[in-house]
């Protein structure tokens, strides 16, 4: 049965530029398994869809502050990411945490522990900044990086020892450097972490979208990260 429509005309998305293959900026361009899912989303209630980039940090506020419909950035809904007035979906996909290493390093930095007098770079904001920082032994340095792949540079080159990301990121990044880039340190948060996304309490989307969600978050594997709006459709 077909989902009525809100009263929109678009979906507005907000999104982030560099968690591949979730969600990233091609040239401006938005890319991403969220961005397709919600495509197939907004296609299901007879909307196109736009999307605006952010930083991370607090972009799961942007939907109360006007800026967009939806909050689509592998988010989790963790509880020091409760505002009030923003609603958060039924998860549609859980992850663990990880950290990607050179492929040389493997043997020596398998987890948290070895980082000792290293370098970890991490996004600000995101569920890898709070888990680091928990996590790392005193002497290991964090520095904040707003692109992943300025991130991936910085690690091929030797400047910092890890990026640390979500497995679904990780492994994406690795499957890009074959040889060159490995994933180590893949762990569980001790609140299991799945994504889901943010809008306003009030808005009308949420319950549609919650449907959507569960008819279809068993596919999220599935989607594609880069396909065009006729590529993919639920």
């Amino acid at each position: 049965m077909k989902t009525p429509a809100p009263a929109f005309r678009t979906l507005a998305v907000a999104a982030y530029t560099a968690f591949a293959p979730v969600t990233w900026s091609d040239a401006g361009v938005a890319r991403g398994k969220d961005i397709e899912f919600l495509r197939a989303f907004a296609r299901r209630l007879g909307l196109q869809i736009e999307v605006t980039f952010f930083e991370f940090d607090l972009i799961w506020e942007r939907p109360l502050r006007g800026q967009a419909d939806i909050a689509a950035a592998g988010l989790a809904p963790f509880q020091h990411r409760h505002t009030a007035g923003v609603a958060w979906s039924v998860p549609y996909h859980t992850v663990q945490r990880s950290l990607v290493v050179r492929a040389e390093d493997t043997h020596t930095l398998q987890t948290m522990e070895d980082f000792a007098g290293r370098t970890i770079a991490v996004t600000r904001g995101s569920t890898a900044d709070v888990d680091t920082q928990r996590r790392k032994p005193a002497s290991a340095k964090m520095v904040y990086f707003d692109r992943q792949e300025s991130a991936v540079e910085d690690l091929l080159t030797g400047r910092i020892d890890a990026f640390g990301t979500g497995d679904i990121c990780s492994h994406h990044v690795a499957a890009e450097h074959p040889g060159r880039l490995a994933v180590t340190d893949v762990h569980p948060m001790e609140v299991e972490e799945q994504f889901a996304f943010a809008l306003p309490k009030d808005s009308d989307l949420l319950a549609p979208l919650n449907q959507f969600i569960r008819e279809n978050a068993a596919r999220y594997p599935e989607v594609p990260h880069s396909s065009t709006w006729s590529d993919y459709v639920i």
